[in-house]
């Protein structure tokens, strides 16, 4: 009977429409965050950018003890709390919102074998960063490089890694060409390369692997420009831009 009330509750909560006051939480910016949760955090508010979606970023010192799984980032929206990307993803496609709904089968499945790949190497290297697990300082930096080279080779020239063409056209090179939307996958990587590029650490050595692809980097700086500059006046990405001050954009 609970299970089914919770069912029904969820079902509720997806026919609701997207408020105004949504909320996402982590903790403090600078004094407090660490590496992976801000890039984590930083994936998340560029998801919700890329599906239009408002949301206030709230810092609180206690954010991951408010989280349902003790995890940050974590999204208020009505009366349900949802912690971490997938999740949020799921819920937001809930309420009729999807990134990814244009891809098939197969390209479903290759997005998210290279999120599980950013998931597995990228957020490895920041933990090590972090709490300097038992791992050398070489093996990170090769995975870290064996990671931006797929998605590098992955990334090619396009603008995002799944060309996926969504309705309506837009002009380019003075003609309507088909309008191209980034997935989760891009707001994944986006996320945490944005965070090691703009990071200030003791060692340049992560940012450095990085930078050696520079379409990572036209990539990093095209969603910055696309879903977080200009918008400094907009509550839904004031503590993005305050954490873009170290910009791409230079």
């Amino acid at each position: 009977m609970a299970l089914a009330a919770e069912a029904f509750m969820t079902q509720l909560a997806a026919a609701e429409p997207w408020p105004e006051n949504a909320a996402l939480y982590q903790q403090l910016k600078d004094e407090q965050i660490l590496l992976s949760d801000n890039a984590s955090s930083l994936a998340v508010q560029a998801f919700l950018q890329m599906c239009n979606l408002p949301v206030r970023v709230v810092c609180r010192a206690n954010a991951e003890y408010m989280s349902p799984s003790g995890k940050v980032p974590f999204i208020h929206v009505g009366n349900q709390v949802v912690s971490e990307l997938g999740p949020i993803v799921q819920f937001v496609k809930a309420k009729g919102h999807s990134l990814s709904d244009g891809l098939d089968e197969v390209q479903k499945a290759e997005m998210k074998a290279y999120m599980e790949l950013v998931n597995n190497m990228l957020l490895t290297a920041e933990l090590y960063l972090q709490w300097c697990d038992d791992v050398t300082v070489e093996e990170v930096l090769e995975d870290v490089d064996q990671c931006c080279q797929a998605l590098s080779q992955r990334l090619g020239t396009q603008p995002y890694f799944f060309n996926k063409q969504c309705k309506g056209l837009t002009f380019q090179y003075r003609r309507l060409v088909p309008k191209i939307r980034p997935t989760e996958l891009d707001a994944l990587v986006f996320g945490h390369l944005f965070t090691i590029l703009t990071t200030q650490l003791t060692s340049d050595e992560l940012s450095e692997k990085v930078k050696n692809y520079s379409n990572l980097i036209a990539f990093c700086r095209r969603i910055e420009q696309q879903y977080f500059e200009g918008h400094d006046k907009d509550s839904s990405s004031s503590a993005t831009s305050r954490s873009a001050k170290r910009s791409l954009l230079r």
